[in-house]
């Protein structure tokens, strides 16, 4: 078993991005707390190691998904760490603070902005999403009534739940997916699982370090369970290199572009300064979905509503006066617009609470695409797409739904010089409610034969029947097709080899065994691997048919091999894992067929 290490320490605190915040920033000093991110392909725990031990520093944060660490170095550890051929980012952290936040609004009961994208009306909601969601934030009240959260990681205080303390996060959990339980308020994608990522502490703020830890628990942990998206309502000042960070040294997108090539859709907020988005990161990013914020004051188009209540100096169906916004083609490529002003959502201690900002706006998006993704057990539009292709449908549906009539005043229908808010999102496009079809799905794969030998190929019992298991291994919903696949290994680290296992004979006129795997391994072929072996029990020969293979691009292959008519034979489908804590691997194997 090998020794597993971080390196380094941060200094960074993260705005939360909240209507009248004053964000305060200031460079950390030089030489002191830097963010390290190694190469893709590097073996992350031994050169952190090495580094460690060679150059006498400790870390504060290791990240396992992301591969890299955060700690303190002098100037001559610095040098020494960059030049190690492995490092292909090195960051000084900088700080961000909030200050102050918007009070309850008399009289503001109910959320409009939930309407205003047609995610709800007065009379219906949305049914739960197929997917569940990562609020990366100051946590979520867990024991909330009105909010289905579970803790996932809190970067703020190791060991201890990522429950909020706070009431930001809470707010943007509630807006996502607060219950439709008939109390308290419904959110767009009502009931849909959240899962609490703390890198912000009681006062709304935290270091970029904490933040990546955050992004790397999501990158992770997402394939596993379930979460394609997550939300980010912070930000603080930097900018794109449009190179995933590799030009300009930037820690923070190397990390989200490593988590989006996991299939993590990123929904950000562009900030709360009235100026480009183009210094705000992430929300400069081109990987992201930027969200800039609207003021809707009834729920309805039209622009006939009062002033907002709690915001007296906004109209209804307006861009809100405090927004950040696009101005490249570039940075307009990756932006949409959602309801930010006068937000009614769930809060600290079972309450609720209304407050404004592009933080605000962007949980509208987040619960969208949620919705998008499928709801009520249904696949939708964004089922099987890239986070890119993810935004482009976001975006392309919002305008397609946009009229002179249902928009807001500073959409592209009616700009507001030199400024770019995008397209309001439409939430109703993945609802039923008068959506644009989506494309036809792909053709489904041929049944097996009726006499195909294997039981359960499809584990589509919702369990192994059929199957000799050994160590790990359950049913899982994220099938191949189907509702159902075998998730050979653990999602929590596991000693050894976990494994399913069937014997069968080769029917006459059956030449091929064939079976779909998925492998989610953050480390690397030495250590941890998917395999499968297949033994010809009649001539007495067993063969590798799935040589070693550790990849964590979460995308699903085909592995066929020839087999011999009445032939007995017995096929092994393995996962190894090295039970390193925060590196569990697992591998998900479907539809095994003989034809």
């Amino acid at each position: 078993m090998r020794a597993h290490s971080v390196a380094l320490a941060v200094a960074t605190t993260v705005a939360l991005l909240a209507t009248q915040v004053v964000a305060v920033y200031a460079a950390a000093p030089a030489g002191e707390r830097y963010i390290v991110l190694l190469r893709p392909d590097a073996d992350a725990h031994g050169i952190v190691t090495a580094l460690e031990h060679a150059h006498g520093f400790t870390s504060d944060f290791r990240y396992e998904a992301i591969k890299g660490f955060a700690a303190r170095l002098t100037p001559s550890q610095l040098a020494l760490v960059r030049s190690h051929p492995a490092v292909a980012v090195v960051s000084a952290d900088q700080t961000v603070e909030a200050v102050g936040s918007v009070p309850l609004a008399a009289g503001e009961t109910a959320p409009t902005g939930v309407r205003r994208i047609d995610a709800a009306s007065t009379t219906s909601a949305s049914a739960a999403s197929t997917v569940a969601v990562a609020v990366i934030d100051t946590g979520v009240g867990l024991a909330h009534p009105d909010l289905n959260a579970v803790s996932g990681k809190n970067c703020v205080t190791a060991g201890a739940s990522a429950n909020d303390d706070n009431g930001h996060g809470s707010h943007v959990a509630g807006t996502i997916a607060a219950k439709n339980t008939g109390s308290g308020v419904v959110g767009v994608a009502p009931n849909t699982t959240i899962y609490a990522v703390k890198v912000l502490n009681s006062a709304g703020s935290g270091t970029w370090a904490q933040v990546i830890c955050g992004i790397d628990w999501v990158t992770a942990n997402g394939p596993s369970l379930g979460i394609k998206v997550a939300n980010m309502s912070l930000g603080g000042s930097g900018s794109s290199d449009t190179n995933c960070g590799y030009s300009n040294g930037d820690a923070l997108h190397q990390a989200i572009c490593r988590s989006t090539a996991a299939g993590i859709t990123y929904a950000v907020a562009a900030g709360n300064s009235g100026v480009s988005l183009a210094g705000q990161v992430p929300a400069a990013y081109p990987e992201v979905l930027a969200v800039t914020a609207m003021a809707d004051s009834d729920g309805v188009s039209g622009g006939a509503g009062p002033r907002p209540a709690c915001r007296t100096s906004e109209s209804d169906d307006t861009y809100a006066t405090f927004s950040n916004y696009a101005v490249s083609s570039g940075a307009q490529s990756h932006t949409v617009a959602g309801p930010g002003v006068c937000i009614y959502s769930t809060w600290l201690n079972g309450g609720y609470n209304t407050i404004s900002g592009t933080s605000m706006a962007t949980p509208h998006l987040t619960g969208t695409i949620a919705l998008c993704f499928g709801s009520g057990g249904v696949a939708g539009p964004c089922a099987g797409l890239t986070p890119a292709s993810v935004i482009q449908r976001i975006r392309s549906d919002a305008q397609a739904h946009a009229t002179a009539t249902n928009g807001f005043a500073g959409d592209p229908s009616r700009p507001v010089g030199g400024r770019y808010y995008g397209y309001l999102a439409w939430a109703g496009a993945y609802t039923g409610s008068g959506a644009p079809p989506p494309p036809p799905p792909p053709p489904p794969p041929p049944p097996p034969p009726s006499d195909d030998p294997i039981v359960n190929g499809g584990f589509e019992t919702g369990t192994l029947s059929g199957w000799t298991t050994g160590g790990a291994a359950v049913a899982v919903t994220s099938a191949h097709t189907g509702a159902f696949a075998a998730r050979v290994g653990s999602a929590s680290p596991f000693n050894g080899d976990s494994s399913v296992a069937q014997t069968f004979t080769v029917p006459s006129g059956r030449t091929q065994l064939s079976f779909w795997y998925r492998v989610v391994c953050t480390d690397s072929v030495t250590y941890d691997w998917a395999t499968a072996t297949l033994r010809d029990n009649t001539a007495g020969v067993t063969t590798t048919v799935l040589p070693r293979i550790c990849s964590n691009n979460g995308s699903w292959a085909q592995r066929t091999v020839s087999v011999t008519a009445s032939h007995s034979y017995t096929l092994t489908l393995i996962d190894h894992d090295d039970n390193w804590p925060g590196d569990p691997t697992y591998t998900l194997y479907d539809d095994v067929t003989v034809q």
